[in-house]
């Protein structure tokens, strides 16, 4: 259960996915089951956050795939909403080679539809959507701040952004080192407003600068290394904002207390 793995591990957020990441099919809890894990993790002082599933396109021209998408995404919201979470991350998607502005207009309008389908279930308000910043993948929405800037100035109220440490890595942004990390925080403030920062994934990068590959390492075990995470950790600017890892552990099950007990040492000293 997530409030007894939380605590087992010295968690201070958590983030979980509605059901299977790679599966269409959406996983249906009891009333019980969600107010377990809401009052759980509340106990605890831990906020929540959802996760969409990986199979979700927004931007896709493909009527069939942009369809599930919405579906899909109404199912996180509506998830969000039951179990109080802080937000709802999502990827945006890729255009799949067709252009950044009809991708664009694909995705709001996704995001739109999502929303009104999720509201006319939800007995509670729908939490934020955080749109989250890509690897740099070719064709991808999301993959610079400025992109992310667009996003939300278009989608307005309720809507944020979720920064992930190993994407931004990826996608040329050189936050291992202090004079990147500023600016990138400048930047952040200038095209979308560090208010409208939700979440941070703290994720170490199994490949080099600018390398366009999504794959994450444990922290301070890959190229962002000790220095960029704990940077990252004691920031000014990011000592409000609730950091979740996407990790492999140490031995393969995700997020540990190894990992947890690195970050809180990295952030103190």
């Amino acid at each position: 259960m997530v409030p007894v793995r939380a605590a087992e591990i010295g968690a201070e957020a958590a983030q979980i996915f509605p059901t299977s990441p790679r599966r269409w099919q959406p996983h249906r809890y009891s009333d019980a089951q969600i107010q377990g894990l809401d009052q759980g993790l509340r106990s605890g002082g831990i906020p929540l956050f959802i996760h969409s599933i990986y199979l979700i396109n927004l931007a896709s021209p493909d009527e069939l795939v942009h369809k599930k998408s919405v579906e899909a995404l109404a199912h996180a919201l509506l998830f969000g909403a039951r179990t109080g979470a802080r937000g709802v991350v999502t990827h945006v998607g890729s255009h799949k080679g067709t252009c950044f502005a009809s991708g664009l207009e694909r995705a709001l309008t996704a995001v739109q539809a999502a929303r009104t389908l999720a509201a006319e279930q939800a007995s509670r308000p729908l939490p934020p959507l955080l749109l989250e910043s890509s690897a740099g993948a070719p064709n991808s929405l999301g993959r610079t701040i400025e992109e992310l800037g667009v996003l939300v100035g278009e989608l307005g109220r309720g809507t944020g952004i979720c920064l992930d440490s190993a994407h931004l890595f990826a996608a040329g942004y050189p936050i291992h080192q202090e004079a990147g990390l500023e600016q990138l925080l400048e930047k952040v403030e200038a095209e979308v407003g560090l208010d409208k920062l939700g979440v941070f994934h703290l994720n170490d990068s199994r490949f080099e600068l600018g390398a366009g590959r999504d794959q994450h390492a444990n922290l301070g075990d890959g190229y962002i290394g000790y220095e960029g995470i704990r940077r990252l950790l004691r920031h000014p600017y990011l000592q409000s904002v609730p950091f979740v890892m996407e990790i492999p552990g140490l031995e393969g099950h995700g997020p540990d207390v190894a990992n947890v007990e690195r970050a809180k040492r990295l952030r103190e000293g």
